[in-house]
């Protein structure tokens, strides 16, 4: 029977809460309203609408859009979402790895021959490497071992790239150190090899790729994850909640400019620092400035970008004198959607997923919202007009 199971441990609580609005009425001399007004207008209604409306995920990520789905439902009982699988053309899909000029290409022609295409982010995921050798818990890699394992020259766990930051761990004897990853490339690994390439560009020179030719292939997440369970010594790129619901063991990583500050990965708090620390590449990945799209790169190295972070937002607290520095390696999760004329229901869902509820889901999931200053930026794209109403 299989082990492999993508729903992530409950870390939040999903709040109900207003619903999303497509417009509201507009005021000529009321003064521009702050980020956080807008967003709290932007919750305030919800159109809903009517039928069913299938919606693909990948299998890393299955049952995340259910999730939201059922929320949906619960506020409109006549809007029902059905999760498929990312293998069937669906006029909503979410996938994990970048949105590349030809993944857009594909879903055009297999998902929205009719429309116009839609993208913007939906949440972000901590990456990690994750392990099946008990005892180990909080081994520390440096990105020079990182990329050692992922290029194939460390083979064994006491290899003197992993031992010279681990003092006092007991890492002699243990059976050989085994990358497996899925043949047909994962975002998980795109995140973490442009960490690398970020952090570590000497000792990783592949660049940003979805999977490596040092590890073992496997069909599916699924495979990955049994072959794992059953073999000690195992080590593969995993998103943070994958490696939480198999219980498997995750690696520590270094963050901040200097590299000096380790996180530990199952830290919430942190995720949602390093969350903020994603770029804006619509330029680069979607072939050119778009209103339609909104397009993000991985979060690298868990310092916030200027203006993307807002903490109050956020719901953390961090502890006094603490440097906000959060999670290093942060994966985005992006929607296609195909905005057809006469077809209101994918729309409709697309900004269900960005309003507090929706976001709220995934949190519950496992998964990492997104910072509050990003989900906002969604509303363009996603047609969601939000004005100061008439005094």
């Amino acid at each position: 029977m299989s082990r492999f199971n993508p729903r992530g441990i409950a870390l939040a609580t999903l709040f109900t809460v207003p619903l999303l609005a497509a417009s509201l009425l507009i005021s000529g001399c009321t003064p521009p309203l702050p980020p956080d007004v807008l967003a709290a207008q932007a919750e305030a209604n919800i159109t809903c609408q009517t039928g069913s409306l299938e919606v693909a995920a990948p299998e890393i990520f299955a049952g995340a859009l259910d999730a939201v789905g059922q929320a949906l439902t619960a506020t409109c009982p006549n809007q029902i979402t059905v999760e498929v699988g990312s293998d069937k053309p669906a006029p909503v899909q979410l996938i994990d790895v970048l949105p590349s000029a030809a993944v857009l290409a594909d879903f055009k022609a297999t998902s929205c021959p009719v429309g116009s295409t839609l993208v913007v982010p939906a949440f972000n995921y901590s990456v990690t490497l994750a392990f099946n050798e008990p005892g180990l818990e909080g081994i520390q890699f440096t990105p020079q071992a990182v990329a050692g394992i992922l290029n194939g020259t460390i083979k064994t766990w006491n290899d003197p790239l992993i031992t010279a930051s681990n003092d006092g761990l007991g890492l002699e004897g243990l059976p050989p150190l085994k990358l497996i990853g899925v043949k047909s490339g994962q975002g998980a690994m795109q995140a973490m090899t442009a960490w690398l390439t970020s952090v570590a560009p000497q000792a990783w020179t592949q660049g940003i790729v979805g999977k490596v030719s040092s590890a073992r292939p496997v069909a599916t997440v699924t495979d990955l994850v049994n072959e794992m369970m059953s073999t000690e010594g195992s080590i593969a790129v995993l998103p943070v909640s994958t490696a939480i619901n198999n219980v498997l063991g995750m690696a520590a990583l270094p963050a901040g400019p200097n590299l000096n500050i380790w996180v530990s990965p199952d830290d919430v708090q942190l995720a949602k620092v390093g969350s903020a620390a994603m770029t804006d590449q619509t330029a680069t990945l979607a072939t050119g400035e778009s209103s339609d799209m909104l397009v993000y790169g991985p979060g690298l190295g868990g310092v916030p970008v200027e203006g993307q972070f807002d903490i109050a937002a956020s719901k953390i607290v961090l502890a006094q004198d603490q440097e906000l520095i959060g999670w290093p390696v942060m994966g985005v999760a992006h929607l296609l959607i195909c905005n057809a004329p006469g077809k209101p229901l994918p729309l409709s869902f697309a900004q269900y997923v960005v309003r507090l509820a929706g976001q709220g889901s995934f949190e519950a999931f496992g998964l990492t919202p997104l910072p509050e200053p990003i989900r906002v930026k969604t509303f363009s794209p996603l047609k969601i007009v939000v004005t100061p109403p008439a005094s």
